[in-house]
């Protein structure tokens, strides 16, 4: 059976990767440091495979046809979709059986998740993957959600979709250590008059529910109440896609900047995957 061997969620502002020097030095220092530390423990966990979750930014999916929920099942997937992104444009590869069998997992608890054997892959992925796997050889599954355009999820139903997501990692026996991470988010604002505001208040409020377990808090906002942090914002359905996956750990916030010059409010969230039994879900402490 595979255990989740990692956990954690990353802003994905387009900005990080085409204008990583725009940000102050000590904000950029902080907000990859986390990055550079979660890559560290992937090498040292021997995290053999990763699901990115993130928004779809009108890359692979218009008005005509836009799902709530698409897992790439695909042995491969194409990607950074955007030429102006300096990331080198490869094939990803995929994990067939794992995406497989999430995609049958959830389809037999509840879901009804759209599927896809070749996704185009933008900066919504792209930039948290390369900054875990700078070789971009690491077997991803991407499942992006729609975070942008209503009617959307609310966002228990995401957080419920991310618990049959853990359990169904948790037993597929095709391997030993995944990794689990949500990209996007957090405060933003993206095509109206508001765009370069942060509304900082709001996402270390929202960062601190995570920390305690208080999820309750956040399960049952509006669209409405979601948007007075931005637009953008509604990608928290991605961070709260992990915390559900991990439920009932709690997270742990290893770095938050609102950058400015990126236009976000920029997190960095972990969840503490050593010494818990994942099968069970039980919330243990990592010895100090």
């Amino acid at each position: 059976m595979a255990e989740i061997v990692l956990a954690y969620c990353a802003s994905h502002a387009p900005m990080m990767s085409s204008a990583r020097m725009a940000a102050p030095e000590a904000q950029r220092k902080n907000f990859f440091g986390a990055l550079e530390y979660l890559k560290d423990q992937a090498v040292e966990r021997g995290v053999q495979a990763c699901v990115v979750l993130s928004n779809e930014h009108f890359t692979n999916f218009f008005l005509e046809n836009f799902p709530q929920i698409c897992i790439g099942v695909g042995e491969k997937n194409w990607g950074p979709t955007e030429e102006w992104l300096p990331i080198d444009k490869v094939w990803i590869p995929g994990h067939e059986g794992l995406a497989n069998h999430i995609a049958r997992y959830t389809l037999d608890h509840g879901f009804d998740p759209a599927f896809s054997h070749q996704l185009e892959l933008d900066h919504g992925i792209m930039t948290v993957y390369y900054e875990l796997d700078n070789e971009m050889k690491l077997p991803l599954v991407p499942i992006v959600q729609n975070c942008a355009v209503p009617p959307l999820m609310p966002v228990r139903r995401a957080y419920e979709f991310g618990k049959q997501l853990g359990d169904a990692i948790r037993s597929y026996t095709g391997l030993q250590r995944v990794a689990v991470v949500g990209a996007g988010g957090l405060s933003h604002f993206i095509g109206n008059p508001r765009v370069g505001d942060i509304v900082e208040d709001h996402d270390r409020w929202f960062l601190e529910r995570l920390e305690r377990g208080e999820v309750e808090q956040i399960l049952d906002m509006p669209d409405s109440e979601i948007e007075l942090a931005g637009n953008g914002n509604h990608e928290m359905r991605s961070w709260l896609a992990v915390a559900g996956a991990m439920a009932p750990l709690t997270s742990t916030t290893l770095a938050y900047e609102p950058v400015h010059p990126w236009i976000t409010g920029m997190g960095v969230a972990q969840w503490d995957t050593t010494g818990t039994q994942q099968g069970t879900r039980q919330n243990q402490e990592e010895p100090a």
